[in-house]
């Protein structure tokens, strides 16, 4: 059964990356925009011992990150990705799919608008 996404949503997981490349590990993802078959992603990483990738203009703090991240976390916004949702099974949803705020999310949204 494919999962259903929300926009504001985390899950966790192995996306092929934009170079191609998958991640050694699962990684967090912001959904930013969902339709019938593609949802639309952003790569999330936590902010501890990384800092100083806040100050990269491409990356943008989340303030008010939790729900759905448990802990102090960026977006990095040229990481934009449309994902088929039936290639989606083994994900994770975080937070029992609670949200980001709507602040937050709007914000973000914003600053990948094309």
């Amino acid at each position: 059964m494919q999962q259903p996404f929300v926009v504001g949503q985390a899950f966790w997981g192995k996306i092929r990356f934009p170079d191609g490349e998958f991640p050694d590990y699962e990684r967090p993802y912001l959904v930013v925009a969902v339709n019938e078959e593609h949802i639309e992603i952003l790569t999330v990483s936590s902010v501890a011992g990384k800092e100083w990738k806040l100050t990269i203009p491409t990356n943008m703090e989340i303030i008010n990150y939790d729900p759905p991240f448990p802990k102090r976390t960026f977006v990095k916004l040229d990481s934009l990705q449309k994902v088929k949702i039936s290639d989606l099974s083994n994900v994770r949803i975080g937070r029992g799919g609670r949200t980001l705020d709507s602040t937050e999310l709007s914000k973000i949204i914003n600053a990948i608008k094309r």
